[in-house]
């Protein structure tokens, strides 16, 4: 398979490296696109089939189990069958989901379309990550990763505009611009991407995929029940505490399946790579700082007294930073190296950080702390950590070892989109 890679490290020109770029910031752009638009759209589905908020954050939920599960086996899946099978197989999946949605009648349908959009999007990024780890030099890496990663930055702020924009025509068209875009997806994949064939034969881990099933399940159940207006009671409560309490036991029983494992889904060996192991604190520290970005707007109406609309759209500075800096910094890395760059990160963020807590009345400074943290956080789980991993793990195993990324990406949404809808209720 080495042999291979490299043979089409040489033979892919500058021009169609650019393009399989281009093909994957469209896939991405639309998986994480859909993470954004669910925001506006929920209310107007809620009114549709007469739901209440906790019923419908299910929708998300439902989404983030399966993604969890999806990420893992399909990255797996593309280290055997090959990126282009496999990225294709994903682009088909969160298309058949959104036609579902786009044409459903009834709130099944809409958690069926939500599942099977959910298990597509989860390989996507991870498939397009390790492509460009297997077939971009070394010293493009970093810049390709760095565009790819603006760009949950860009749908993070599209996202909610897009839906605003198609709600007045029915919330179903903020699904139907999927399908357009997945077949245009398909289509350029299939004649851009190169087929790389692969020897090696997969032993599918059964008790690992149904281990981790479990986990997800468990978890993202867990977290929807909670009620973040009495965060402590609801915690401690039988609707969360038994499912979290179980999430925690079938972690330690996850790690020692996949350690038994003859073809392991999650590659557990690599966590002995110290550099791997950082950047997994780095990305839990990540996801904790960017879910709580959640309470600036109300952080913004309490200590300026500006109105809901304006106090949003202070989270501008923050994800344009994170929209704009991403491929700079990805160009930068390919010079400076990715401990540098996250070492000056984390010292933007921390400044940017402390200006909040300090002055959050001083509206100029609040706009400059929020670009300091908007590029602080790229620097966290942006290209820097995506370089590391894949510099790090084995060409087979750039698929799995680059999920755990997609993973906090969308469960810090998920947090995000639960207090939303418990905002709504209060």
């Amino acid at each position: 398979m080495t042999n291979d890679n490299a043979m089409h490290k040489k033979t892919l020109d500058t021009k169609t490296r650019n393009l399989i770029l281009v093909l994957f910031l469209i896939g991405v752009f639309m998986g994480s696109l859909d993470t954004g638009i669910i925001g506006p759209v929920l209310p107007s589905i809620e009114q549709t089939l007469h739901l209440t908020s906790r019923e419908s954050s299910w929708i998300f939920t439902l989404f983030v189990m399966a993604f969890m599960i999806g990420s893992p086996v399909m990255a797996k899946f593309s280290d055997f069958y090959g990126r282009r099978k496999i990225f294709i197989l994903d682009v088909i999946l969160f298309g058949i989901g959104s036609c579902l949605i786009a044409f459903s009648m009834n709130i099944e349908s809409i958690f069926l379309g939500r599942i099977i959009q959910g298990f597509g999007c989860g390989g996507i990024f991870p498939v397009g990550a390790a492509f460009i780890g297997d077939e971009f030099p070394l010293e493009e890496r970093g810049k390709a990763l760095g565009i790819l990663g603006s760009v949950f930055g860009i749908s993070a702020i599209g996202g909610p505009l897009i839906g605003a924009a198609l709600i007045p025509y029915g919330w179903n068209w903020c699904f139907t611009i999927n399908i357009l875009i997945a077949i245009f997806i398909i289509i350029f994949a299939w004649h851009i991407l190169p087929e790389v064939e692969n020897e090696r034969k997969l032993k599918i881990d059964y008790l690992g995929i149904i281990t981790l099933s479990l986990i997800s399940i468990f978890l993202s159940y867990g977290l929807n029940q909670i009620d973040s207006s009495n965060f402590i009671n609801s915690l401690f409560s039988m609707k969360v505490l038994p499912f979290l309490i179980i999430f925690i036991i079938l972690i330690p029983i996850f790690f020692k399946v996949e350690k038994r494992a003859e073809e392991s889904l999650v590659a557990i060996h690599i966590l002995k790579n110290r550099e791997i192991r950082i950047a997994c604190i780095e990305t839990l520290s990540y996801g904790i700082v960017y879910s709580s970005a959640i309470f600036i707007p109300s952080l913004v109406i309490l200590s300026m007294g500006l109105n809901d609309q304006l106090a949003s759209l202070m989270l501008i500075p923050i994800l344009g930073a994170n929209a704009i800096g991403a491929p700079i910094l990805g160009k930068i890395l390919d010079y400076v190296g990715s401990r540098k760059i996250m070492m000056v990160g984390t010292i933007l963020l921390t400044i940017g950080l402390i200006a909040i807590a300090i002055y959050p009345s001083n509206f100029i400074l609040f706009l400059i702390a929020g670009l300091l943290i908007g590029i602080g956080l790229i620097t966290l789980i942006g290209a820097p950590l995506r370089y590391i991993v894949l510099t790090e793990a084995k060409p087979y195993e750039r698929g799995p070892t680059s999920l755990s990324l997609s993973w906090v990406l969308v469960l810090s949404t998920k947090q995000n989109h639960m207090k939303e809808g418990q905002a709504r209720q209060l």
